[in-house]
C-alpha cells in the first residue's frame, strides 16, 4: 500500500491488533483536513514519534501542504538534511527547505 492507494488521505501505515500486537493488512490513514491549525506528537522514548512525524511530513509534501516543524532534539532536521533532494523534489517547486539545528 502507498499514498497512491489513498488519494484523499495520508497513508500512515498498517494497523496493529491491540490484542496480540500483530500488524494487520488494514491501512491506517489520516484525514489531512484534520490538520487545519496545529498538531503535536508526544510519547515515550522509542514509541515511534519521529517515524510518525516523517510519515505525516512526507504525505503533506506529496499533497503540497505547507508544514513548519519544531524539533528541539534535531532528529527530523538531520533526516531532512540527509534526504534534502527527495523532499525538495516532492514538495512545491517554488518552496525551499530550510533547516536549523537544535543549537543554532
Amino acid at each position: 500500500m502507498t499514498s497512491v492507494d489513498f488519494p484523499n488521505e495520508f497513508y500512515i501505515g498498517r494497523r496493529v491488533n491491540p490484542e496480540d500486537g500483530e500488524t494487520t493488512e488494514e491501512a491506517q490513514t489520516y484525514d489531512p483536513d484534520d490538520l487545519t491549525t496545529h498538531a503535536v506528537v508526544v510519547g515515550m522514548t522509542g514509541s515511534g514519534k519521529t517515524g510518525l512525524c516523517l510519515d505525516i511530513m512526507e504525505e503533506a509534501a506529496l499533497n503540497n501542504l505547507p508544514a513548519i516543524l519544531i524539533d528541539p532534539k534535531g532528529d527530523i532536521t538531520n533526516l531532512l538534511l540527509h534526504f534534502r533532494s527527495y523532499f525538495q523534489k516532492i514538495s512545491n517547486p517554488g518552496s525551499t527547505l530550510t533547516t536549523r539545528g537544535a543549537m543554532g
